[in-house]
């Protein structure tokens, strides 16, 4: 029985669905509400990479390239305001 549950921890910790987000990035990332585009992203705890947006059809996406680019930078200024205050 240990065995079978250990067997199914692991493969929900490498498998990652084409429209889901993985158990590992459920729990490192948190969501933040970009104001400027109004949009919901999911933001690595530790390191502040954006690595998820949330689509209009309710599921996450993930960012490559400038896309990913633009939204670090939205974040990175929005973080940089609140941090003034």
């Amino acid at each position: 029985m240990k065995k079978l549950l250990i067997c199914f921890f692991l493969v929900l910790f490498i498998t990652n669905s084409i429209y889901a987000i993985s158990l590992i990035d459920t729990l490192t990332c948190k969501k933040v509400h970009l104001k400027l585009v109004n949009r919901i992203i999911l933001v690595n705890r530790f390191t502040g990479e954006v690595k998820y947006i949330l689509s209009t059809t309710g599921k996450w996406v993930l960012l490559v390239g400038a896309l990913k680019n633009q939204y670090q930078a939205m974040y990175d200024v929005q973080r940089g305001i609140k941090q003034k205050r």
